[in-house]
């Protein structure tokens, strides 16, 4: 019997920037920062060194790209946490702030992802730029959901932005001590050190009288 041909997949522009900085996230996970090359990134993946140089003006942009690929994955999996909890807006909070500190993304290698595209932000004016913008998008929903609780209980909305800055800097401080320490109850104990903060300073407020 003749032998059957594979049919010949036609993949779209979109489709292998995708598959590369898919394959730029995994040499981030298994090489680090320091070691990335388009050569590794085309070794983890069935694209050549010229598909890399032809849909990425430079290693900058890959990087950029594999940012914000590194970003959506928290995002998408924090949207569905947050359509399983429940609807009250305290507990909607909690899961916004417990998706980040899943087993997934405590994962070393997830984290030597997330550390190394920081510390190449120090170094990069285009991937800071993204770097700030990822970290405004999340704080602005952070505040959003901080908002939904003052309204749920009748406060004034002052304390929604020093609230906001408090859980980001401490959110941020619990990776790095995750990454010393590996200690679960320590980050239990720090996010419930958040929902005990937004408590203090967003007590259930009176009801406003009718009339």
């Amino acid at each position: 019997m003749p032998q059957e041909r594979k049919a010949h997949v036609i993949r779209s522009p979109q489709d292998r920037r995708t598959e590369i900085i898919e394959a730029a996230f995994r040499c981030l996970q298994e090489h680090g920062y320091a070691k990335l090359t388009a050569r590794k990134i085309a070794e983890h993946s069935n694209i050549s060194l010229g598909h890399i140089t032809y849909h990425f003006k430079d290693m900058k942009e890959v990087l950029v790209e594999t940012y914000r690929y590194a970003s959506r994955t928290l995002f998408e999996a924090t949207q569905r946490d947050l359509g399983r909890s429940s609807k009250s807006p305290i507990e909607q909070l909690r899961a916004f702030l417990g998706t980040g500190f899943n087993k997934v993304f405590l994962k070393r290698d997830y984290l030597r992802v997330r550390i190394d595209l920081w510390s190449a932000a120090l170094a990069h004016d285009e991937i800071a730029a993204v770097e700030r913008e990822l970290y405004e998008s999340y704080r602005a929903r952070l505040s959003e959901l901080l908002g939904g609780v003052a309204i749920d209980r009748h406060c004034e909305p002052d304390a929604v932005t020093p609230l906001a800055d408090t859980i980001m800097a401490t959110l941020d401080g619990l990776w790095l001590d995750w990454e010393r320490r590996h200690d679960e109850a320590a980050i239990g104990n720090g996010l419930d050190g958040c929902i005990a903060l937004v408590n203090a300073k967003l007590p259930q407020g009176e009801l406003p009288q009718a009339g």
